[in-house]
C-alpha cells in the first residue's frame, strides 16, 4: 500500500504539472495539448530537465535558466497541492474504484477553478460545463436517490447567486461565480451544499477584514475573487460534510 501510495503521488506531480498548462492556457484561448512549454519572458522552448515537478523549480532557484527571470511560486505549488490532494483522495476511496475515479476527476476540476480564479479572476465556463454534466450522469447512474436533491439544490444556489448578481450590477460578484454554484450543488446536495456555502462566506469574510487590517485592500474599490472560497467550501462539504 506504501508502495501504490509512492506512485501515486509521483504520479500526481506530474498530473499537477500538466494542470499548471491547463491553468495559464485556457484563459487565454490556447490549446492545452499542442505547442511545446517555454518561459513566458523570453518565450524559450523548455527542455525535459526544466520541467520536472518540483524539482526543476528548486534546482534553478526558480529562474529561467536561459533568461534567469523569476519563476512564479505558484507552479510548484499547484504540483504539491495536487499530489497532496490525490494522495488524500486515494487513500479515502481506493477500495471503490468507480467512486475514486469520479472522486479524481472533482478534485481536479477544483485545482483547476482555484488557480485559475487566484491568477486571471476568471472560472472558465468550458470546465465548468462539461463538469456539471459529467457529475449529473455519475449521480444518476450510481446515486438516484440524491438526484433530485441535487438538482434543486444546484436550481437553488443559482437563483440566490443570480439575483446578487443582478443586484450588485456583477460588482459583487462575477457571472462564473453564479455558474459554479451550479456544479457545487449538483455535487454536495442538500444540506451540505448550505454547508459549503457557509464556509465559504466565512472564509471570504475573514480573508477580506484580513487583507483591509494589513491594508492590502480597502473598503471601496479592488475586489477578492471569490471562486477559491467557493471551491475551499465545496471539498470541505465534499469530504466532511456529513
Amino acid at each position: 500500500m506504501e508502495l501504490l501510495l509512492l506512485f501515486v503521488i509521483g504520479l500526481s506531480l506530474c498530473f499537477g504539472s500538466f494542470l499548471t498548462v491547463v491553468i495559464d492556457r485556457l484563459p487565454r484561448g490556447e490549446s492545452i495539448i499542442w505547442g511545446s512549454s517555454h518561459c513566458e519572458h523570453c518565450r524559450h522552448k523548455l527542455h525535459a530537465l526544466d520541467l520536472i515537478p518540483v524539482f526543476s523549480f528548486l534546482l534553478l532557484k526558480g529562474r529561467c535558466r536561459y533568461c534567469h527571470k523569476q519563476f512564479s511560486a505558484y507552479y510548484p505549488i499547484i504540483e504539491i497541492t495536487t499530489a497532496a490532494l490525490f494522495a488524500f483522495t486515494f487513500v479515502s476511496y481506493h477500495s471503490t474504484p468507480y467512486v475514486l475515479l469520479f472522486m479524481l476527476f472533482v478534485v481536479t476540476i477544483l485545482i483547476v477553478i482555484f488557480f485559475t480564479d487566484i491568477k486571471y479572476g476568471i472560472i472558465p465556463f468550458m470546465i465548468v460545463v462539461p463538469a456539471c454534466v459529467i457529475i449529473l450522469a455519475y449521480t444518476a447512474l450510481f446515486t438516484p436517490s440524491v438526484l433530485l436533491s441535487s438538482i434543486l439544490s444546484a436550481i437553488g444556489l443559482f437563483l440566490f447567486f443570480f439575483l446578487l448578481y443582478r443586484y450588485t450590477h456583477g460588482r459583487g460578484m462575477g457571472f462564473g461565480d453564479v455558474m459554479y454554484v451550479c456544479l457545487m450543488g449538483l455535487l454536495l446536495g442538500f444540506p451540505r451544499s448550505i454547508l459549503g456555502l457557509y464556509i465559504a462566506f466565512l472564509t471570504g469574510a475573514i480573508v477580506a477584514v484580513l487583507l483591509i487590517l494589513i491594508k492590502k485592500k480597502k473598503f471601496s474599490g479592488g475586489t477578492i475573487p471569490f471562486g477559491p472560497f467557493l471551491v475551499l467550501g465545496t471539498f470541505i462539504g465534499l469530504f466532511w460534510g456529513d
